[in-house]
């Protein structure tokens, strides 16, 4: 059971596990092989702003509109006051 366990670290151990060597057909990345910008930076910012202020707007809405459901239901309750004890029936 032992072998089972130390084989494997003995075999990486004989190997290297470092033993990565760069192909010579592999050439360092240069910047020219950069992708190259197009169109203007204005325009698309405004387009992704107005994307992100929408989904901001619907993400605002829906908390409030989860809020009010969830206190009309009496299913929510945020801790406002202290509540206050039901009185039972019989006494007054």
């Amino acid at each position: 059971m032992l072998s089972h366990i130390l084989r494997p670290i003995a075999r990486n151990a004989r190997t290297g596990a470092r033993s990565y060597h760069v192909p010579d057909a592999v050439k360092p990345p240069s910047m020219d092989e950069l992708p190259i910008p197009c169109g203007s930076w204005q325009e698309a910012n405004k387009k992704a702003q107005a994307k992100y202020n929408l989904q901001l707007v619907a993400g605002i809405a829906i908390l409030v509109g989860t809020i009010v459901v969830g206190r009309l239901n009496k299913t929510l309750w945020l801790n406002f006051l202290p509540p206050n004890p039901k009185k039972s029936e019989g006494s007054e």
